[in-house]
């Protein structure tokens, strides 16, 4: 038997390139000639290697959250504490804000906001995205609490969720171009109510 033709392009390398161009600017604002241009393909090379254009959208929704779930797993191994796992992840969303670059907030959030309401399987992706990153926000706090650095009287799902919660408004601040020393300021007040050692909240 002879081998397959061998391909003529890095697969992970156009799908990163598509995953930009569709976080920099959205779902709708993307063009074919877009895709084609940044993923330096020809348009039959983009049809059979990822279908058309909501089929690779999927795919890099997929491939975004994928590569968020292992950089963030790694991190909280490597991490000193929850604490500071947690915090230097915030710094790390206001960091955007400073960075000269364009301001493109979290891709999971753009397309819930601009897809989710009239598109039900990009809002199963959008979901499934966000609960794998939400998994590894609750193992921290659950090593946070192992650790006695987090009180156990609240519910870890609602920490999370105030978490993410947070993390969205962030990020939605950081896109609309809020100041840094605005958003600095906010970090203190999510890490009190994280770390608070007083029972009587709920």
């Amino acid at each position: 038997m002879t081998s397959g033709r061998p391909r003529e392009f890095d697969i992970d390398r156009a799908l990163e390139a598509a995953t930009q161009q569709f976080w920099t600017v959205g779902y709708e604002a993307t063009s074919l000639q877009d895709l084609l241009k940044t993923m330096r393909l020809s348009k039959s090379s983009l049809y059979q290697t990822f279908g058309n254009k909501h089929e690779l959208f999927l795919r890099c929704l997929d491939h975004y959250e994928q590569t968020m779930v292992s950089v963030l797993s790694e991190q909280l191994v490597r991490s000193i504490s929850t604490e500071r796992f947690l915090h230097d992840f915030l710094d790390g969303v206001i960091s955007e804000a400073k960075s000269g670059r364009t301001r493109k907030g979290c891709f999971l959030v753009n397309t819930a906001n601009e897809l989710s309401q009239r598109d039900a399987v990009i809002a199963r992706a959008v979901s499934s995205g966000t609960g794998h990153l939400a998994e590894v926000f609750h193992r921290a706090i659950e090593q946070g609490k192992q650790q006695e650095e987090i009180s156990s009287f609240l519910p870890t799902k609602n920490l999370v969720d105030y978490f993410m919660t947070s993390v969205s408004g962030l990020r939605t601040m950081v896109k609309g171009g809020a100041d840094i020393a605005s958003l600095k300021r906010v970090i203190p007040l999510i890490m009190k109510t994280l770390f608070v050692n007083e029972p009587g909240y709920q």
